[in-house]
């Protein structure tokens, strides 16, 4: 993808159809990632821009149709949104498509936001009486800086931790909250633990995470249904013994269940025995580094996949040589994409200890056949986001006041 302000380029891809307000540190990608979990689709930034660019752009209304309810052709003032089919789909069969919003102010359209054509029409719907409100996942807010305060409230009332990254920029102060919070609803929605009130106004669930008093830390929200979709307005923190908040929104006696994303401790301890081995495919590693080459350092990009496999390869090895005398060194992560525990192996390309990894391969645990298998490699960043779902990690080179 190319920098959003690259005036000297003509702009294609993502950027052919609007400003791309989450492209930095490939969060578009992740997001549709998330959207794309449970299939076997591993989409790439080459590909996207790849499918954007041959794709029919659709000039939408608020409520996500080319025409009007007369079948008139939505006029330049009316259009709300720039959607196109990706060409990826759901584990359902749905296409899956990314649309860019219309600005009330300036006129620009910005996103990009993935989903389906069904999703897509119920946030216009939702849009179009909360024309200014802000997106968190599946939260709305008044405005961002009303989701600042939500976030900053529940920093100030957790045990103290880092929630953002003290080396990247963000629009956010808690970056790295956000996306934990989103991630755990979603989690929490597969494993049907998410309460709701008796007149149905209202949610609650568990966010896994203990307020300075060590009570559990719950968030209530205003349920909004449209389109057979649900969305959360308003989100606020209270606690397991906050009796009079949880009768005000009807939801006395009842206690939300946190995730599991474990049964046995052991599933989360990299098992560095004779036994258990790491699928070290060479051509399932090359494809790995063809189509993540944009995560490798800038100086080793243009080198041939056959030299980067054999460094990789190595640097495999070198962890596991740590990993045998430091148990915590390869961290268990929840990654949402296989709905299941994984490992974060730090890679060192050149060979060398130092504190901060070239990026962390993601190892995939297949018990039955006592093998870890290389599935993807991740930024230190978003490795550390999976990973904080499970547990704040505790390891050098996986912490967010040092990653670079």
């Amino acid at each position: 993808m190319e920098d959003n302000f690259t005036s000297a380029k003509v702009y294609d891809g993502l950027l052919r159809i609007g400003y791309v307000a989450n492209l930095r540190n490939g969060a578009y990608l992740k997001e549709l990632q998330d959207v794309l979990s449970g299939t076997d689709q591993e989409p790439t930034p080459q590909e996207i821009r790849n499918r954007a660019n041959s794709a029919e752009i659709l000039s939408l209304n608020w409520s996500g149709y080319t025409t009007d309810g007369k079948g008139r052709k939505v006029s330049e003032r009316g259009i709300k949104f720039k959607a196109f089919n990706s060409g990826y789909t759901t584990t359902s069969g749905e296409a899956v498509y990314g649309w860019f919003e219309k600005d009330a102010v300036s006129g620009n359209f910005t996103g990009v936001s993935w989903g389906t054509i069904k999703e897509l029409r119920a946030y216009g719907s939702i849009r179009k009486t909360m024309e200014r409100s802000f997106k968190m996942g599946d939260f709305y807010f008044e405005n961002i800086d009303a989701c600042e305060e939500f976030l900053e409230d529940i920093a100030n009332s957790t045990i103290p931790e880092s929630w953002k990254f003290k080396n990247k920029q963000s629009v956010l102060k808690h970056p790295i909250l956000k996306m934990y919070l989103e991630t755990i609803f979603i989690k929490l929605k597969k494993e049907g633990k998410v309460l709701r009130s008796e007149d149905g106004r209202y949610i609650m669930f568990n966010t896994n995470l203990l307020d300075k008093f060590f009570h559990a830390l719950y968030i209530i929200a205003e349920v909004k249904q449209a389109d057979d979709l649900e969305v959360y307005l308003n989100p606020i923190r209270t606690a397991e013994e906050s009796y009079s908040t949880l009768r005000k929104y009807g939801f006395e006696g009842q206690r939300p269940e946190p995730p599991v994303f474990f049964e046995d401790v052991n599933e989360v301890i990299f098992n560095t025995s004779k036994e258990w081995r790491i699928d070290k495919d060479y051509n399932s590693l090359s494809h790995i580094i063809e189509a993540r080459i944009e995560r490798f350092p800038q100086h080793m990009r243009d080198k041939s996949p056959d030299l980067l496999a054999r460094k990789l390869y190595d640097a495999i090895d070198f962890a596991l040589a740590i990993a045998q005398r430091n148990y915590k060194y390869i961290v268990p992560i929840y990654y949402p994409r296989f709905d299941n525990i994984s490992f974060l192996m730090p890679i060192f390309l050149d060979g060398a200890y130092s504190a901060s990894p070239d990026f962390a391969l993601v190892l995939q645990t297949d018990r039955e056949n006592k093998l870890y298998i290389a599935r993807t490699i991740l930024d230190l960043e978003s490795g550390y986001q999976d990973a904080r779902l499970i547990a704040k990690p505790d390891e050098s080179w996986l912490n967010p006041v040092t990653l670079k």
